[in-house]
């Protein structure tokens, strides 16, 4: 199981950086529901890694619900700065899923503007054009900056997928957060497609 390390992260970055911006994205996949993005900001002067690595910060997917939980209270009450953004489906419809986490990941750089020296991002995404920023391969498995990233954002969005289960029960949202498993399927098989649907995801569209 790979683990964020911090000297890892640190080589990746220039020798003045002080403010790291991590990000990295959740629901890319799932056939209903927002895709959303965590932005979690680093002050390299007063990180403490030994304070990641009890808490257990990592790739959220390797995180039990209960477990991301805590860590997402404990960076609130320790004034971790972090943010998310999110894209709906009815957006994931109109523009694609991978220009609408291309525009999530640029509000984020634009909100912290100056607040950050340098971002890391998960993933292989095209950031040539974006200043003082890197894309990182598994950058969730390697990072704590991005790992954080994660967690927040995983939080999110698993937030909004229960109160999609609430305004649309007949789907069990709560339990799948809107990935195609079985249940899921069979439920769109007998009830059809609901508004928070991707209408553009083959098992979707098919099923119109």
């Amino acid at each position: 199981m790979n683990l964020p390390d911090f000297k890892f992260e640190k080589s990746q970055l220039p020798s003045d950086c002080r403010y790291l911006l991590g990000i990295d994205e959740v629901g890319r996949g799932p056939f209903a529901g927002s895709v959303t993005i965590g932005a979690f900001l680093l002050d390299l002067h007063t990180f403490d890694p030994q304070e990641f690595i009890n808490l257990g910060v990592r790739d959220s997917k390797l995180l039990s619900a209960q477990k991301r939980q805590k860590i997402h209270e404990h960076f609130l009450n320790s004034g971790h700065r972090f943010t998310t953004f999110s894209s709906t489906s009815v957006e994931i419809d109109k523009q694609g899923i991978a220009i609408c986490i291309y525009s999530l990941i640029t509000k984020a750089l634009k909100f912290y503007r100056t607040n950050f020296d340098y971002c890391l991002i998960d993933g292989n995404y095209n950031v040539n054009k974006l200043i003082n920023t890197q894309s990182i391969i598994k950058g969730d498995q390697k990072c704590f900056s991005i790992a954080s990233a994660s967690i927040v954002a995983k939080v999110d969005r698993d937030q909004q997928m229960d109160q999609c289960d609430k305004d649309f029960p007949d789907y069990g949202f709560s339990a799948h957060k809107g990935y195609g498993t079985k249940t899921h399927l069979e439920a769109i098989k007998k009830y059809g497609p609901c508004p928070i649907h991707r209408f553009s995801f083959s098992p979707i569209s098919k099923a119109k």
